[in-house]
This record gives structure tokens, C-alpha cells and sequence, in this order.
């Protein structure tokens, strides 16, 4: 019949497919215009079917030009498919591809498809994360640790954990990436200046002075501890003090040091003479005699308790001729000797026997002043 339009007649027109159909746009229609004046009459059947095969021909290009042939890759793993749908959230769900809110899709949801065209899933994997103490899990789709950490800084936060990128440590490294059964540690590091005062000990300075005795160590002025302010850089991690050193220091208090005078010199303190600096120091036994007239160097024996008096000594120990001080006595001469005057003993001269006798015998000091030709 005339009234029906078959595909091998649109065939005769040049359209040997339903796509060719839609790819045919006006021209095609102008075409088929031209087919119904040549083939049928221009009554009113003729007329309604014309319009009924433009409405067909339209309806089918429409379609076809909505067919799409597109790529889903999840986790690295495409597929190509055909949809007919206009958005990537209507082409996941047309796919029955379901998506938790932590899942990453590329282009984003809203985003309309267009043929050949790719779309990225990523979806969430668990990632546990130990900080202050505990575990927390999180679903993440990120590439790397550190952008998993700027994600999640709320909900750290949430469980008391304030990540500072800056100081804070992180194993694995943040650049490292997001894998199945990962535990990324995290430890707080903490910088604060701690202010401590210390004491200053105060040294003790030695002074030599030759006009005292060598056995004679005395304190001039006592010392005094200062004080000074420190300030030290203090690390901690988790709360753990793990470093400490100094940045700043300040005196407060300057110490004043302890002076020490040490005698260097042969000095004796004597109780009727002073200080007497000396050559050689005995500790002697002393007895007296009286009544001699002439020494063993040719002296006169003489007791003179304000100038020099004469003493008898063993020469092999103080020689004769030397000037000598000897407690108790004063000073002296060693001019004479004795037959019963050996080694530390030496015989004081007295003007008379009750002297003598008064004097008995004592251990003395005996300080050798001066030996002979020094004097």
C-alpha cells in the first residue's frame, strides 16, 4: 500500500539504518517530503502519515543522539559501557555502582557525561590511625597520608588531636600512600621555653704571701654564691620531655669569690717576737748553765734577754757562729758546744744556778735566723 512507509523505502531514500536515521538531521526530512509529493497525493491521509513519519524519524535521531559510549574505572579497573543517561550520578546508579560518602568520583556527581568519556571511582578504604594513646579508624579515599590528615583534622580533633603538619611526626612519611591495613602513627611534638634559676657557685682564689709561713693557709674574705636565670628550649612528644638545651642565660647575682692567703715564706709566729722569718725550724730540748767564763769560740758567754745571748749547740747540727731564736729565750749565738750536747739538744746561758734550776729542761723551737756570714 501507498499509506505505509517501509525500511525499504527509506532505504530508497539513502538511510539504510535507524542511525542513519538520526544522523540525518533536516536534510532527511526534507527528503522524505519529497518522497510523499512524488508517491502520494496530497490528501489529508497522506498528509497525517508524513507528519507520523517525521515524528518517528525525530523521536529516533533524539534518542540516538543520547547514546553514549562511556568508561567506569573503580580503583584502577575500567569497563566500557552504552548509557543513555546525561549525568555521572544517574550513570553510577543506572550501573548499580553504589558510593559511600568518603568514596572520591571524577568527574564530580552533577557533572554531565559526554561519549567517550572516563569516570574515576575511588572508593574508601579503612585506615587506622594511632594518636594520644588510642586507635581511631577512618575510611579514607585519599592518595596520601598527608591528605588524609588535612581531610580528617576535624574528627582528629574530635578525639583531642590537634595535627600540626609543621612539627608534628608521622610514620609512614606523609607522602607516603594510602594502602590496605595501613596504621599510620602519629606523635604530638611540643616546643616550649622553660625559665629555671640557678645557682652560682663562687670559686675560692689562693693568694701566696711570702710573709707567712709556709704552714700557714688563712681566708682573707669569704665568697658568696650568685645567681642566674636560664632559659631552656624543652621538646616533648605525647607529653614525654625527650630534649632540653639552653637559649638563653642571664646573670642575676654575680658571685664574689672566696680569697685564700697561702703562706710561701719560713715564717714564725713567736709570742714575744712576731713574725720571724727563719732558715731552718728545730724542735729542740733545752737545759741551761751558768758560772762559764770563755765558749768554744773564744767568747764570753753573756745572757741578754733584750739583745743577743750566748747558747752551746752540737755544730754538726747548727753551726757555730749562727743567730738563732729560741722560744722562751730570745735570741742567740751558737758559740759554745758540749760534751752532753748532741743532735736537737742544745744549753741556754743564765747569769746564775737558781736560773738554771728555774729553767730545768723543756722542748723548745729553735729558728735558725741566720747562718754564719749572713748576718
Amino acid at each position: 500500500m501507498q499509506e505505509v512507509i517501509s525500511l525499504t523505502r527509506l532505504k530508497v531514500l539513502g538511510y539504510n539504518s535507524v542511525d542513519a536515521l538520526a544522523k540525518g538531521g533536516k536534510s532527511m526530512i526534507e527528503k522524505l517530503k519529497d518522497y510523499f509529493k512524488r508517491s502520494f497525493s496530497n490528501g489529508p491521509k497522506a498528509k497525517i502519515i508524513l507528519v507520523a513519519v517525521v515524528i518517528t524519524v525525530v523521536a529516533t535521531a533524539t534518542v540516538m543522539s543520547m547514546r553514549k559510549t562511556l568508561t567506569i574505572s573503580i580503583d584502577g579497573k575500567e569497563e566500557t559501557f552504552v548509557t543513555y543517561k546525561g549525568t555521572v550520578k544517574d550513570v553510577l546508579q543506572d550501573n548499580k555502582i553504589e558510593l559511600s560518602d568518603k568514596d572520591k568520583v571524577q568527574p564530580s556527581l552533577e557533572s554531565r557525561v559526554s561519549e567517550k568519556a572516563t569516570i574515576q571511582v575511588k572508593k574508601a578504604i579503612p585506615v587506622d590511625i594511632v594518636a594520644n594513646g588510642t586507635t581511631l579508624t577512618v575510611q579514607t579515599a585519599e592518595n596520601t597520608i598527608g591528605d588524609m590528615l588535612k581531610t580528617e583534622s576535624d574528627t582528629l580533633k574530635e578525639q583531642g588531636v590537634e595535627f600540626n603538619e609543621a612539627v608534628d611526626d608521622v610514620s609512614p612519611t606523609l607522602e607516603s600512600e594510602i594502602q590496605e591495613d595501613l596504621k599510620v602513627q602519629v606523635v604530638k611534638v611540643e616546643t616550649k621555653d622553660v625559665v629555671e634559676k640557678e645557682v652560682i657557685n663562687f670559686d675560692t682564689i689562693v693568694e701566696k704571701d711570702s710573709n707567712l709561713d709556709s704552714s700557714v693557709q688563712k681566708v682573707k674574705s669569704e665568697g658568696t654564691n650568685g645567681e642566674k636565670e636560664i632559659t631552656y628550649q624543652v621538646v616533648y612528644k605525647d607529653g614525654a620531655q625527650v630534649s632540653k638545651e639552653v637559649k638563653s642565660t642571664k646573670t642575676l647575682v654575680d658571685p664574689q669569690n672566696k680569697v685564700v692567703l697561702k703562706g710561701t715564706g719560713q715564717v714564725y709566729a713567736s709570742r714575744g717576737a712576731g713574725n720571724l722569718n727563719y732558715k731552718k725550724k728545730l724542735d729542740c730540748t733545752a737545759t741551761a748553765y751558768s758560772g762559764h767564763s770563755t765558749t768554744a769560740t773564744g767568747r764570753t758567754p753573756v745572757r741578754n734577754a733584750g739583745s743577743l745571748s750566748t747558747i752551746a749547740v752540737d755544730p754538726s747540727v747548727i753551726p757555730l757562729g749562727s743567730k738563732v731564736y729560741v722560744e722562751g729565750y730570745g735570741y742567740a749565738i751558737a758559740a759554745d758546744t758540749g760534751s752532753a750536747i748532741k743532735g736537737n739538744k742544745i744549753d741556754l746561758f743564765l747569769n746564775s744556778s737558781s736560773e738554771c734550776n728555774s729553767w730545768g729542761r723543756r722542748s723548745v723551737n729553735l729558728l735558725v735566723i741566720a747562718y754564719p756570714g749572713e748576718w
